[in-house]
Parts: structure tokens; C-alpha cells; sequence
């Protein structure tokens, strides 16, 4: 006996057919939304980041006024001890596990045993004038009067991540003399060629925001940097040798 679907209270069930059909749909709009879901938030990331750095530079204004014009370079007494008291959140003299403000959202931890806390590196590049193109390492703080051109020079950036780079999670590993920068080999890419290849000892990330990196500069505004455009000059006290 054959039975009519339009009688009353008598419901069609889905075949299999239209089952797949209809997962089929789904999958398709998923991996559709889901690269622009993942932009959207590596995007959040990024601002968050940007943010962050725009603290620190305040921070290092803040510091350079109660510091008689110096701000913290290289080693000896780290940036991010210098700045704690002018930091927003958290921290004591000695721990600033609790301080956000110092880690990047989007950096990669591949330990989950060992999380980084301190994700940007300082700018601890001196030059003996401006045609040295290799220049040394800065020791101790000096004035941000020093600087020719604070509004393009960075102060601090994006930290690479790798089995080179130190991890820094408290104060058993704050005094490390491998969270600034000096040399050209600690740039993302190498320059003076016409092929610019990854630096294997580069201490600046080569790609965590879309292949750049955000920076706050020495007038305290913070930006973001295609990783290819950071050169030597981005890190001098002087450019004009005037």
C-alpha cells in the first residue's frame, strides 16, 4: 500500500543523499569563514601587540623624565625592571610574571612547560658614526637626547622565537645578554646583497604579524614594520654625520 507524504502528521525523513549534500554544504562554507576567522584573529593579535608597545613607550617616556634624560640599553639593569613602576598592571621590583603589557599575544610558545614572558628585544646598537655599518654593543643606558632622529629610530620590537633564543620566564633569567640588539646578524634579513636571506642568528621576528613586526620607536609611538624593511639605519644614534 502506497502511503501519501501529505497526509497530516505524517513527516518526510531526510535521505541519506540529501544528508551528505547538506554536510557538504557546511564543510564548504567552514573552510570558506575559517582562513577569515584566522586573519581576523591574528589581526586582534596584532592590535593587542601594537598596544602594548604603545605602554612601553610611554614607560620609557615616563622613565627618561625621572632619569635625568636616560633610558635603559643592552645589559646590566633590563628594560623591563627598569620600567615596572610605570607599568599599569602588576609587577614588584623583582616579578613581573603578572605584567601582560610585556608579552606579545601572538607570540608562538612551543614549550607549554616554559611560557615566555618577555617577548620584545631593546635596541642596544652604538655606532662610531653614521658610515659604520657594523657597530657594537651598548653596555649601559644613555640619553635619548643621543638620538638624531627618535620618531625613526626603534627603541624596542618583536622578539624571534626558536631553539636559539632565550626563554625568559622570572627573574632566574632576567640578566641575559641575548634580549638585545647590536649586530647586523641579529636583524631579520641580511642586507647589503641583492638576494636578502633569513639571518640564522636573528634576534628581531622575521614574521609575527603577516611577515613584520610591530616597534615602538624613541618618541614613544608604536608601528608596524614589514620584516624586510628593518635596516641597520632604523637602530642609529646619528645619520647625517653632521
Amino acid at each position: 500500500m502506497e502511503i501519501c507524504l501529505s497526509r497530516r502528521g505524517v513527516r518526510r525523513a531526510f535521505t541519506l543523499i540529501e544528508l551528505l549534500v547538506v554536510v557538504a554544504i557546511i564543510a564548504i562554507l567552514a573552510s570558506l569563514l575559517l582562513p577569515a576567522l584566522g586573519r581576523a584573529k591574528a589581526k586582534g593579535k596584532a592590535v593587542q601587540c601594537l598596544n602594548n608597545l604603545k605602554q612601553m613607550g610611554l614607560a620609557m617616556l615616563m622613565y627618561s623624565d625621572d632619569s635625568d634624560g636616560y633610558i635603559p640599553r643592552g645589559n646590566g639593569h633590563p628594560w623591563f625592571l627598569a620600567y615596572m613602576p610605570y607599568m599599569p598592571e602588576g609587577g614588584t621590583a623583582k616579578d613581573f610574571r603578572a605584567v601582560r603589557i610585556y608579552r606579545c599575544a601572538g607570540y608562538p610558545d612551543t614549550d607549554w612547560r616554559r611560557r615566555q614572558i618577555i617577548t620584545y628585544v631593546i635596541n642596544a646598537w652604538k655606532f662610531t658614526g653614521p658610515k659604520d655599518k657594523v657597530g657594537s654593543e651598548q653596555e649601559g643606558p644613555s640619553r635619548i637626547t643621543a638620538f638624531e632622529i627618535p620618531s625613526d629610530t626603534i627603541h624596542l620590537t618583536d622578539n624571534e622565537n626558536g631553539a636559539w633564543r632565550p626563554i625568559v620566564t622570572g627573574y632566574q633569567d632576567a640578566i641575559t645578554d641575548l634580549n638585545d640588539i647590536w649586530s647586523p646578524a641579529h636583524l631579520p634579513y641580511s642586507e647589503g646583497s641583492t638576494v636578502r636571506r633569513l639571518n640564522p642568528e636573528r634576534r628581531v621576528a622575521a614574521g609575527r604579524h603577516n611577515e613584520g613586526v610591530n616597534s615602538v620607536f624613541l618618541d614613544g609611538h608604536a608601528r608596524y614594520l614589514k620584516s624586510r624593511a628593518i635596516v641597520t639605519d632604523l637602530w642609529r644614534e646619528v645619520r647625517s654625520g653632521g
